[in-house]
């Protein structure tokens, strides 16, 4: 590696971790603040809130690391443009892609590591801090689920096969309470099923009173189930409804798009889904793009100072999360498939770099 290049790359470290560790802190102290209500709460000690604390921290270093990219960029390689260092390199014969190599190197290093930090750290941490957090408080792993519902699609056809509701499931007892089952066959309403309990053996479903209503074309009538053993396959096991509720945020990459193609093979659901997946991707690549952007804007020939490339830097992150919050909404609506609602601002932000780029003079 060239002695410039190191030499850039000198000057952008320091203000690279300067950032990560500012907006790590920042990220992580609201955190702090509620975990310090939960210790208080629940009279835990001090261990318990590092614990829960930095089971937080892969999450919010995935967050803050593109800010820190873009910072450090616009301090880093403004620092040498307004002591005109960068038109010395310019004049002994560095071109502009030499001149901001540094940063895309930095740049993609992150994006990876963020990537791969979305795929491992990330999930494992935050299932830690909920296991953390429900043994400090001594509340059982159990909960009561409300208004469950879950449609389910055939695999080969894609069609609607089933569709379950219920108005609670206790996961202590494996029980789902108020039930209504609609099977379609061909997209036609075909039978429905209602009962008060159901319950899960430990091989699978089934419920003891309630009523099946079978329909055709042109008839009607009701099953009434008063004793006996009705058996039935539900699709879908009560570990499985306790992950379905489970926020992607928990789950890994590579989890999360087994469970959309295993559950949600069509539907809003998935729409929906998809865009929490293509983040995964999206958010941490957003440091190789503002890298990209911020070294045009750094290398512009005028005295800037660190006041001001941290406004600018605010102010490109509000645009970012901005584009962010449009595009995942267009997304999860229908309108604009989820890969572009999550990449949008990328997209967006890394067009206006390449704008910038062609267009500057050192």
């Amino acid at each position: 590696m060239k002695i410039l290049t190191k030499y850039i790359l000198k000057e952008i470290m320091g203000p690279l971790f300067f950032a990560l560790f500012a907006f790590t802190s920042m990220f992580s102290g609201v955190t702090f603040l509620s975990i310090l209500k939960h210790a208080e709460r629940y009279h835990l000690s001090f261990w318990y809130v590092l614990q829960m604390l930095f089971a937080r921290m892969p999450e919010y270093i995935v967050q803050a690391a593109p800010i820190a990219v873009l910072m450090a960029t616009l301090l880093g390689l403004g620092k040498l443009t307004s002591h005109s260092e960068t038109i010395a390199m310019r004049s002994g014969g560095l071109n502009y892609f030499r001149l901001v190599l540094p940063v895309i190197i930095i740049g993609t290093v992150v994006s990876i590591s963020g990537v791969l930090m979305n795929q491992y750290l990330v999930p494992l941490g935050l299932k830690a801090y909920y296991n953390v957090k429900s043994e400090a408080s001594k509340a059982e792993k159990s909960v009561v689920l409300y208004n469950f519902s879950k449609d389910f699609y055939d695999t080969d056809t894609g069609q609607i096969d089933k569709r379950v509701y219920a108005a609670r499931f206790d996961s202590k007892t494996q029980e789902l309470h108020q039930v209504t089952i609609e099977e379609f066959e061909d997209q036609k309403l075909i039978r429905v099923i209602t009962t008060e309990v159901m319950s899960w053996d430990g091989q699978g479903w089934f419920f003891r009173d309630g009523l099946i209503y079978q329909l055709g074309e042109e008839s009607f009538y009701p099953i009434t189930v008063k004793k006996g053993f009705v058996k039935y396959d539900l699709s879908i096991t009560p570990k499985e409804i306790d992950e379905d509720t489970e926020d992607a945020d928990r789950k890994s990459i590579t989890e999360l798009r087994e469970f959309i193609d295993k559950y949600y093979p069509k539907g809003s659901e998935r729409q929906r889904l998809l865009v929490d997946y293509h983040l995964k991707f999206a958010v941490p690549f957003a440091a190789l793009i503002l890298a990209w952007l911020g070294a045009p804007l750094a290398l512009r020939p005028q005295r800037r100072s660190n006041a001001a490339g941290f406004g600018l830097c605010i102010v490109f992150i509000l645009l970012w999360y901005s584009f962010m919050g449009i595009g995942s909404y267009m997304a999860r609506a229908g309108v604009i498939p989820p890969v572009i609602g999550a990449w949008l601002p990328n997209i967006l932000l890394a067009g206006y770099g390449v704008y910038l780029s062609v267009n500057v003079k050192i």
